[in-house]
């Protein structure tokens, strides 16, 4: 037999050490083991739900809405809800979730009025184990929760409205009213407004604010639009209403899909009073918003927070902040589209904000500013700032009379081409240096005056006529929006009004305060 010699030391104390590391292994079994044991399972805790509250009071027809904080140690398996002997919901999971936070939402239905339910919410992780919590739902008449008043203030009478709409009502255009207070309209409610109402904000704790779940149907036309203004403005009252008067309007949606109802041709004046005068938050794409206008507003003029929400044919004026924002509500973004936008303004306020991981696609935009609009004035604030990883598309835009007619900053640069485009544009008389009309070093890709352009944005800085502060298009360098996306109409120009074509006709109010003939 061949005799095996190790030569190696370094082999030696190798094999040495794998000896010793098999010895100790073998040792710390023997002592784990009890003889009379068999190894068992590997144990896990069993999960944990948390609904956020116990109980609630309810009538018919109101939501049961609850954000659950699930909490496993393994995966999930499923979730069920049972009201007595009635599944109401049964979810079952893929096996790749753990910690969850789920939303349940149902519908209190008539059988229930004027009884006392319990929901049992089951929670089954893969290894079977299980977690419960209970929910008691009181059912009763829905009592209203708010008030309509006669009132005469210096002669003239008005609805005095206060409290929370949680009975479908209607606003009449045969009466004036006035919000007292936040006016909210409740879930599972619908607040609507007849086309020539006018409705009056007498302080800045004056809003409207349509919940969660609530629906507003305020729906006005070319003639008669629908008119939020301030108390000052009023038959026999000063007439020198400012900006900043009373709040605003507020609806407040379920997400990106949600319907929180129509708003259309509305003017809203002399708003944002301590918030926004028009806030959109997490409001969805089923939910009309067209024809608006917000005028003299000392706060932003748009705030769209979150949500899928489209706004199209909308037009702020004279607005101190920012005229249009777009972030996000409980980090999730605005992912809406817009067309047809104006701004002019007198002001240096940014015309289009964009915040926070939100994005937009917008086409034919006209932005008037300062430089613009007021001869004495020089182009000030931005045409487009998108800032903090937010995102643009943006097609047949008009730039001019800002200071800047586009940046990106703070992290929102590093998207500039993919998913950030700013294309078939024109931006002309801004703040010019010696080579670059307008545009920030942060989009050198879409200057057309700089080195690093890249032709295939199809920008311009070649001025054409723009008349009655917003009025005239381009098709030098224009596209056709429809052919990018099935939501804009097809608009072969730059810019948001054709001559001739005027849409803010009627409705709303030129800077100077008059209604626009």
């Amino acid at each position: 037999m061949k005799r095996i010699v190790i030569k190696s030391k370094r082999m030696k104390n190798n094999i040495y050490k794998i000896t010793c590391c098999l010895f100790l292994c073998a040792l710390f079994l023997a002592c784990d083991r009890n003889d009379d044991e068999d190894f068992g399972p590997v144990e896990y805790r069993v999960p944990t739900i948390d609904l956020g509250r116990t109980d609630a009071q309810l009538g018919v027809g109101q939501f049961i809405n609850l954000t659950i904080e699930i909490r496993t140690f393994t995966t999930l398996k499923s979730i069920q809800v049972v009201e007595g002997s009635n599944v109401i919901q049964d979810v079952s999971f893929d096996g790749n979730e753990g910690n969850l936070d789920f939303t349940f939402l149902y519908r209190v239905p008539a059988d229930w009025l004027d009884t006392m339910r319990d929901l049992t919410f089951t929670v089954t992780d893969r290894l079977n184990q299980k977690a419960t919590a209970t929910f008691q739902v009181s059912v009763s008449e829905i009592v209203p929760q708010y008030t309509i008043e006669d009132v005469t203030i210096d002669g003239q009478d008005y609805k005095e409205i206060t409290g929370i709409v949680n009975l479908d009502e209607t606003l009449t255009n045969d009466n004036l009213y006035i919000l007292n207070g936040e006016v909210a309209v409740e879930q599972s409610t619908t607040l609507t407004i007849e086309e020539g109402t006018t409705i009056y904000g007498v302080d800045e704790t004056s809003r409207l604010r349509v919940r969660q779940f609530g629906t507003i149907a305020a729906e006005g036309t070319t003639e008669e639009p629908i008119v939020f203004t301030s108390f000052e403005t009023a038959p026999g009252q000063s007439g020198n209403a400012a900006p900043g008067s009373w709040s605003g309007v507020q609806i407040e949606g379920s997400g990106p899909v949600d319907n929180s109802g129509v708003f259309k041709y509305v003017r809203i004046e002399y708003a944002g009073g301590g918030d926004d005068a028009f806030q959109l938050s997490s409001v969805g794409a089923q939910t009309t918003v067209e024809y608006v206008q917000v005028y003299r507003s000392v706060d932003n003029a748009f705030r769209i927070n979150g949500g899928g929400v489209n706004l199209k044919y909308i037009i702020a004026t004279d607005c101190e902040d920012a005229s249009i924002r777009y972030d996000d509500n409980n980090d999730a973004g605005w992912e809406g589209n817009g067309q047809f936008w104006i701004i002019n303004t007198t002001f240096t306020g940014n015309a289009v904000e964009g915040r926070d991981d939100a994005s937009a696609f917008i086409s034919n935009v006209t932005i008037t500013g300062s430089g613009f609009n007021d001869a004495s004035s020089a182009p000030g604030g931005f045409g487009f700032l998108i800032r903090n990883n937010a995102t643009a598309r943006v097609y047949n835009a008009i730039v001019t009379g800002v200071e800047t007619s586009i940046r990106y900053r703070n992290g929102s640069e590093d998207f500039l081409r993919t998913p950030s485009v700013f294309s078939n544009s024109t931006c002309f008389g801004n703040d010019e240096d010696a080579d670059d009309p307008g545009f920030h070093s942060s989009a050198e890709i879409f200057d057309p005056t700089d080195s690093s352009y890249d032709p295939i944005f199809n920008n311009s800085v070649v001025p054409f006529a723009i008349t009655n502060s917003y009025i005239g298009v381009s098709t030098a360098n224009s596209t056709d929006p429809s052919l990018i996306d099935s939501f804009f109409e097809s608009a072969n120009y730059v810019g948001a009004v054709q001559e001739g074509n005027d849409w803010t006709v009627g409705w709303t109010r030129n800077i100077d305060g008059t209604i626009r003939e």
